[in-house]
C-alpha cells in the first residue's frame, strides 16, 4: 500500500471539494484544542480501519502534529488496506496547515474541560 505526502494547500483543496476524508491521530487533548474543521479524531493508539470513517470514492488523509505519528498510523493500516490502496500523509501536519495559514477550530477558553468532556 503506498504511503503519499500530501501538502496543507492541496489538502485543503480535496477537502473543499469533498475529495478527501481527514483523520487526526493525535491525543484527544490536542485534538480538543485545536483541529482542521471537519477531521475525525481516531487516536493513534486505536487506528484500525474499523474506526475509519467511510472514505469510499474519497482519499484518505491522517494527520497528527508534525507527520510522524501520521506516518505511524499509516503503516498500521498497511496492512489492512487493500495492496492499491493509497493513503497521504499531511506533511508537516497542523503546525504545516497553520503555517499555510488555514483556518483550525480551537476550543473556548472559558470551561475548556467541560467542552471537552461534552459537559459545556
Amino acid at each position: 500500500m503506498p504511503i503519499q505526502p500530501v501538502n496543507a494547500a492541496a489538502l485543503n483543496t480535496w477537502l473543499e471539494s469533498g475529495d478527501a476524508v481527514l483523520v487526526d491521530v493525535r491525543d484527544p487533548q490536542e485534538y480538543a484544542a485545536e483541529h482542521v474543521p471537519g477531521a475525525t479524531l481516531v487516536p493513534l493508539g486505536t487506528v484500525c480501519c474499523a474506526k475509519l470513517p467511510d472514505y469510499t470514492g474519497k482519499k484518505l488523509v491522517i494527520m497528527c502534529k508534525l507527520g510522524g505519528r501520521g506516518g505511524k498510523a499509516c503503516e498500521k493500516l498497511a496492512g489492512e488496506l487493500p495492496p492499491r490502496a493509497v493513503v497521504y500523509n499531511l506533511d508537516g501536519g497542523i503546525e504545516a496547515w497553520k503555517k499555510a495559514g488555514l483556518p483550525v477550530e480551537r476550543a473556548p477558553r472559558r470551561g475548556f474541560m467541560n467542552w471537552l468532556t461534552g459537559r459545556g
